[in-house]
């Protein structure tokens, strides 16, 4: 998988997604957008798999988005099995969905992401409305291994996240992250949309074989919410 969140230089945020998985012929025919209502309004959004109760994908309007990536070479599945048995941990895509259902902002989003007991590890890459509110969390089952927030008054407008520590190198064999950079920085700031964030998501190998979807979404402009089913293959 690969998420960007990222600030345009007028302070409006954006977070964009692929989201990578074998036997994607299958799942982009399974492939929908949910939208999750409360006393007859749309409490949130969600992009999932027919049958699939969790989400990796969503956003609460005018509060935030957030969308998951496995964390890569991370555990074993017995150790999973532990943390969701015996331990009562949250299925990774449980919390997100969960997530969306009960935080109330930003803020309050990125804490229980962060601090809430997980079957597995995973990234959870989180955009707000305000200028700054964007951030990647890299989880331990237990709690954050490490907090990467968006810090743009310094340089760093946008954040990518694919299935590796963004503080070590990316695997040769599988490197989105580098070509993904390249795409955002050619883009430039002043001319980030959901629609550029869209075609950064489409350089190949950002968007490959394995892609299922591509969401991209700001939670201040909810009604924005897009998905499209990808096919390289």
């Amino acid at each position: 998988c690969t998420s960007v969140v990222a600030q345009d230089s007028r302070g409006h945020i954006y977070h964009g997604r692929n989201l990578d998985y074998p036997f994607g012929d299958l799942l982009r025919k399974m492939t929908v957008d949910v939208q999750f209502l409360k006393n007859g309004q749309i409490a949130f959004t969600g992009t999932t798999f027919i049958g699939y109760v969790g989400l990796w994908t969503g956003q609460s309007p005018y509060k935030f988005t957030v969308s998951g990536d496995e964390r890569a070479d991370k555990g074993w599945w017995w150790e999973n099995m532990i943390a969701a048995l015996f331990q009562g941990h949250s299925p990774v895509s449980w919390l997100i969905r969960t997530t969306l259902s009960e935080s109330e902002d930003f803020e309050a989003s990125v804490y229980k992401l962060a601090k809430t007991p997980l079957i597995a590890d995973v990234y959870y890459i989180v955009g707000g409305t305000a200028p700054g509110e964007g951030v990647v969390v890299t989880r331990n089952r237990g709690g954050p291994a490490d907090i990467w927030p968006l810090d743009p008054l310094n340089g760093a407008w946008f954040r990518v996240e694919t299935n590796y520590d963004h503080w070590k190198p990316v695997p040769k064999s599988d490197d989105r992250r580098t070509p993904a950079i390249k795409a955002l920085n050619a883009t430039g700031q002043a001319n980030l949309s959901l629609e550029a964030l869209f075609q950064v998501l489409s350089v190949v190998p950002v968007c490959n074989k394995i892609t299922v979807y591509t969401t991209v979404m700001s939670a201040a402009t909810p009604d924005k919410y897009m998905t499209r089913i990808r096919n390289l293959s």
